[in-house]
């Protein structure tokens, strides 16, 4: 029985530290705290609704200049009938071609590159994997939506999860790729989170002159750091002095240190926790994301630390 009190005794230690770091955690992770510079930093991964914040923080908090960051991300895109998308490899590449499409009833897609039709394919409500195989190397593909029964031309009608060749995703193999619109005409697509976050936070009423991208190519062993280094390639550049970086909740603190370790001590990098409706003060630890987002965090702290002792 006393074997047993004490095993509880030295439990309850730890779990009482534990139960504190958690208490004082997440105000200490999801920090604001502003450089006064001119230049806001918005961190292209985070959802509809915190770059809709970001935007509205954009325009309200006194910034000049928005830069956009981010990795590259899955080829997901909605179309309506009649857009389509084009993309322009770097480099030829042959092998299976795999497409993840769902869509409205009625509604499909056609696979194109060159002047081959490699898929012409009806989509259903669930998503499903379509496979084709290229006659040789191709430089190019295009992807083009279509409903055979349009009620309402302004909602979408099919869904792609991704495209791949040879098992790759064609984002890493892309020189570039351009939205096509019903009237001929092109957009810029996003090949990464730093060109998805540009086009949401226009939309969102962020003039367009004033948001810059700046991607971060290639696989990246850490998303957060990759994204910290191009912007301080580009900070250096242009000779810029001080930037907030607005990024996700209880990500903050660790945002803020690799952007000044990216950086360097000749830029002034504060940064603004946009809120997280998963894991705010009062509800983090009442879902399993939550728990895994202060988690992630409070684990991944270090992390400016180790890139320095790495460099």
């Amino acid at each position: 029985m006393k074997r047993r009190h004490l095993f509880w005794w030295i439990l309850a230690g730890p779990l009482a530290v534990l139960v504190v770091v958690l208490f004082f955690a997440h105000p200490y992770l999801a920090i604001t705290a502003r450089s006064g510079g001119r230049v806001l930093v918005v961190e292209g991964w985070m959802e509809k609704p915190q770059l809709q914040k970001a935007a509205l923080l954009a325009l309200s908090g006194g910034y000049d200049t928005i830069y956009t960051t981010g990795t590259i991300r899955p080829f997901t895109y909605y179309l309506k009938n009649n857009e389509g998308l084009d993309v322009v490899l770097k480099e030829p590449a042959d092998g299976e071609v795999q497409v993840n499409v769902s869509g409205t009833t009625g509604a499909g897609f056609s696979l194109i590159s060159g002047t081959d039709t490699l898929l012409h394919q009806e989509v259903t409500p669930q998503p499903a994997v379509y496979t084709a195989h290229t006659k040789g190397p191709i430089t190019q593909l295009r992807l083009m939506a279509w409903n055979r029964t349009v009620i309402d031309a302004r909602t979408d009608d099919i869904f792609i999860q991704f495209l791949r060749v040879a098992g790759t995703n064609v984002d890493h193999l892309q020189q570039s790729t351009v939205f096509l619109r019903p009237d001929g005409g092109g957009d810029l697509a996003w090949p990464t989170y730093a060109h998805r976050a540009r086009a949401l936070l226009i939309g969102y009423g962020v003039p367009e002159e004033r948001v810059i991208a700046v991607p971060s190519w290639g696989r990246p062993d850490s998303r957060s750091w990759a994204n910290a280094n191009a912007f301080a390639f580009l900070a250096r550049d242009e000779g810029i002095h001080a930037c907030d970086v607005a990024t996700s909740g209880v990500h903050a603190r660790r945002s803020r240190a690799l952007f000044q370790e990216a950086c360097g001590p000749g830029i002034k990098v504060g940064v603004v926790a946009i809120e997280d409706p998963e894991c705010t003060a009062t509800n983090w630890w009442k879902s399993s994301i939550g728990w895994i987002r202060m988690l992630k965090e409070i684990i991944g702290s270090p992390e400016a630390q180790a890139v320095e002792l790495t460099r």
